[in-house]
């Protein structure tokens, strides 16, 4: 084992230099509401009908903070994938929760109605290339007792997966793609099978299926991708909430990258509508692999009061390894877009010029951006962060809390030791008085960062 680690660790160094460069879209949170409108009835119009006692309109004809996704935005942003960089990618990423928690209730024709024009849009931006799609847990189909079956979702995208793809997923709605040409396979996994209402020890049997193909991965010598609708962790923006992944489950998806991190060169998420990243230590504390979590689609307002523009992002990797080289978010100024009645999806930020990182991303190197942010309290990286987090929304000032906070989140995947993170850092803060001490914020950082040679 150890003599194929090091020579796949060398095949990396030598290709890296040579890299063959590929492209991917990562779409997700797209939340369609069919019923959005910025008139007529406004118990129907938006998902949100607390605001203003209930009389409200919603902003202009792309969105609005309060609501989830009109077809205007959806559209926008298919236009815009297929204009900036659509022929020449090798597949796209669609990371679940397509529909308006509207739709959730409603009749089996509303809900295929609504996944049709999605499916049917992004069939259409995309005709040459691949979509690979993930359930999230406002999508139909991702509880027993839905009125749509997971059978039913694999109709729908049996243009994009192959026969045996589609009855893994009508097992349980996950799938793996091999791409024999690159070596690199895509794991499309139902992340909803491990939410807190699951009480079974293998939902579907995805976990027996899951580490069976990372095993064969590992004996072919390929790289992987993990790609799922929610991960790990506690949410950022709202650390109060317990997670939707079980705590048991956390673990043991840990506890399998760890396994299997030589091979994970990859991990991609939705569902928080932020724009942040995750890291995974081994037992030792060591930074082995990492998860970027793509900012939503829909510019919803969650319940803590935080928002977000609308966000791509385009990823560039190399086809020989998988690994990921960079990659560029693109989003779109709501406010102007409605002010203009016109969708201008521009770059936001792309990832190594943004972070002053190097070529390929590695867990280390995460792992040092995320050290900067506490270790260094006049560094310039948390604001871009912070202000990125949100898809270059104004989210106002994050106070060291909110920072300490932030931290823990992307270090701390168990949410135990998240919690733990928490307390260590606000006990620090209740110590130091108004102004953290050097010596009090070295402590904290001792306390709650793993050790790393």
């Amino acid at each position: 084992m150890l003599l194929f680690q090091v020579l796949f660790a060398g095949l990396l160094l030598v290709t890296a230099s040579k890299a063959k460069i590929g492209y991917f879209w990562h779409i997700t949170d797209i939340h369609y509401d069919v019923h959005y409108s910025v008139k007529g009835d406004t118990r129907k119009n938006c998902w949100r009908t607390d605001v203003n006692g209930g009389a409200f309109y919603p902003d202009g004809r792309f969105g609005d903070h309060n609501c989830d996704s009109p077809w205007a935005l959806v559209q926008s942003a298919a236009r815009a994938m297929k204009a900036k960089h659509g022929d020449n990618v090798e597949f796209v990423l669609w990371t679940g929760d397509g529909l308006s928690r509207t739709a959730i209730g409603r009749s089996s024709e509303h809900q295929v109605s609504a996944l049709q024009n999605l499916t049917s849009l992004l069939r259409n931006a995309f005709s040459s290339q691949f979509v690979f799609p993930v359930l999230g847990h406002d999508d139909p189909g991702s509880s027993p007792g839905e009125r749509l079956s997971y059978g039913d979702l694999a109709d729908f995208w049996r243009q994009w997966l192959p026969t045996e793809a589609i009855q893994t997923f009508k097992t349980g709605g996950y799938y793996t793609i091999e791409q024999k040409k690159h070596k690199l396979r895509i794991i499309a996994l139902n992340t909803n099978l491990y939410s807190q209402t699951n009480a079974q020890e293998d939902p579907s049997g995805q976990w027996l299926w899951l580490e069976s193909v990372l095993a064969k991965s590992l004996k072919n010598r390929e790289t992987v991708y993990l790609v799922g609708h929610m991960g790990p962790g506690a949410d950022e923006r709202q650390p109060e909430a317990v997670p939707l992944f079980q705590e048991k489950f956390a673990r043991r998806y840990l506890r399998l990258v760890r396994k299997y991190a030589q091979i994970i060169v990859g991990q991609f998420f939705g569902h928080l509508h932020s724009d942040t990243f995750r890291l995974v230590y081994s037992d030792q504390g060591q930074p082995v692999s990492w998860m970027l979590m793509a900012p939503a689609v829909t510019p919803r307002r969650t319940n803590s009061g935080s928002a977000n523009n609308p966000g791509l992002r385009l990823y560039k990797f190399d086809t020989d390894t998988g690994q990921v080289l960079d990659y560029t978010q693109y989003y779109l100024d709501l406010e102007t877009a409605n002010s203009r009645d016109q969708a201008d999806w521009q770059p936001e930020y792309n990832l190594t010029t943004y972070y002053d990182l190097k070529h390929p991303i590695t867990p280390q190197s995460l792992h040092d951006l995320a050290q900067s942010f506490r270790s260094d309290p006049h560094s310039t990286y948390f604001p871009r962060y912070y202000r990125a987090n949100s898809v270059g929304l104004d989210s106002g000032e994050c106070m060291a809390s909110c920072v300490h906070t932030h931290f823990c989140a992307i270090t701390k995947l168990d949410y135990t030791e998240f919690t733990h993170c928490q307390e260590a850092a606000a006990s620090a803060l209740a110590s130091s008085g108004p102004r953290l001490a050097t010596v009090t914020l070295a402590a904290w950082l001792f306390a709650v960062t793993p050790f790393v040679t």
